[in-house]
């Protein structure tokens, strides 16, 4: 058992000494009343330091050179470009495998679409198409698993 007063000092005790001394043990023993309740208040956030809302807030600088030294990134990568801003032209020119372009096909979605019309479609045909909606509809249920599938292998190939 640990001392809180000298943590390289431990007691060795048997399980009915221990229960005696966890009995009587005190961990705010020797703090005055004011550490008692700044401790407590410092407990509310794990005793990790805080800041108003909105004080620290991040921002994004492009200029601002990120240490790779596995290189990992290439210099010419942009570290804040994605699927959601990247413009059609550059979504439309990359290839594409027969299943991607069969999900697009069961989304009834053409190359080149935005994640955000991805997510959009995919929750209009689950609205539609969702057994609970259709009375327990067998069809209804084997459609959507195919519309679920269409839309994580989407989401796997990169359309996220």
């Amino acid at each position: 058992m640990l001392d809180r007063g000298n943590p390289d000092d431990y007691h060795w005790f048997c399980l009915r000494h221990v229960r005696d001394y966890n009995k009587s043990w005190n961990f705010f023993d020797g703090m005055s009343d004011d550490e008692v309740l700044k401790y407590k208040d410092d407990d509310i956030t794990g005793h990790r330091p805080t800041w108003k809302m909105g004080s620290r807030t991040a921002t994004i600088r492009p200029d601002h050179v990120y240490d790779d030294p596995f290189e990992f990134r290439k210099e010419t990568e942009n570290p804040f470009s994605g699927f959601q801003g990247d413009s059609h032209q550059n979504n439309q020119a990359r290839k594409m495998d027969a299943k991607e372009r069969e999900a697009l096909a069961t989304l009834n979605l053409t190359p080149g679409c935005t994640l955000k019309e991805i997510k959009r479609r995919h929750k209009e045909l689950a609205k539609k198409y969702h057994p609970d909606t259709r009375g327990g509809d067998k069809q209804a249920e084997e459609i959507l698993k195919n519309i679920n599938q269409a839309y994580t292998h989407l989401l796997s190939c990169g359309n996220s």
